[in-house]
């Protein structure tokens, strides 16, 4: 049966991971909106630490429950018993986001290859466990010029389940209008990303850029994502 659209992973497989220290940036501009907005004497790394201290640890392909992440700032606010109304947690949770996703890079053969789908026809979603709703993702999707490229931008805090469950999967499915054999999932994680992919009944390859190609327990490795111009052939273009 056609393939009619390709659905990725977002961190590790279209772009790169975020610095190590992104996050702690990310936090400390928070205590600064907090200083600014919010009349208290936020000490630097006050809101990083109580963010951690309600996030719970994150297990790949164990934990399946995922709140959207003004859940955690609002908890954390509690937590420092800052005086935040919805509109402050809201504010910040999208400041929490433009700072832990500044500098992101598109790794070049990703770049190459959605140009080549969109030309020939193909359909593109992602799926990414994240705690961000997808919609935050357009600016940064535009700010890469990927617009146009990606149709679909599925996160796991939109339908509160983490991949592997199969449902945020079928929601970017459902978002293309396509049914599980019209589509291939490629991602960079044996734990979340090939179980998932297959529990939503799509055929999985997994991206492995410091391996070597091979067969895996049934589905596709390959090295970079331009390998997948062969697999998929000529696409939707006649």
């Amino acid at each position: 049966m056609a393939i009619r659209a390709v659905l990725f992973d977002w961190n590790g497989t279209l772009v790169k991971h975020a610095p190590s220290e992104t996050f702690s940036v990310a936090s400390l501009a928070i205590d600064a909106y907090a200083r600014r907005n919010l009349g208290v004497e936020a000490a630097a790394g006050s809101f990083g630490r109580a963010f951690s201290a309600v996030v719970p640890p994150y297990v790949p392909g164990a934990d399946e429950a995922c709140p959207p992440v003004t859940k955690f700032v609002g908890e954390a606010f509690t937590w420092l018993s800052w005086p935040a109304g919805a509109s402050d947690v809201d504010a910040c949770s999208r400041l929490l986001f433009a700072q832990s996703t500044r500098g992101t890079e598109v790794y070049d053969d990703a770049r190459a290859l959605l140009a080549s789908l969109a030309y020939r026809g193909y359909r593109v979603a992602v799926v990414s466990n994240t705690f961000f709703p997808g919609s935050y993702f357009q600016s940064v999707v535009n700010e890469l010029g990927l617009q146009g490229h990606i149709h679909s931008f599925v996160s796991s805090a939109d339908v509160g389940l983490l991949k592997p469950n199969p449902a945020p999967f079928l929601r970017a499915l459902a978002d293309l209008g396509l049914e599980p054999h019209d589509a291939i999932y490629v991602g960079d994680s044996p734990e979340t990303d090939i179980p998932g992919a297959r529990a939503a009944g799509m055929r999985a390859i997994l991206l492995q850029r410091s391996g070597r190609i091979r067969d895996r327990a049934g589905f596709l490795v390959i090295e970079r994502l331009t390998a997948l111009n062969e697999f998929l052939g000529e696409g939707m273009v006649s």
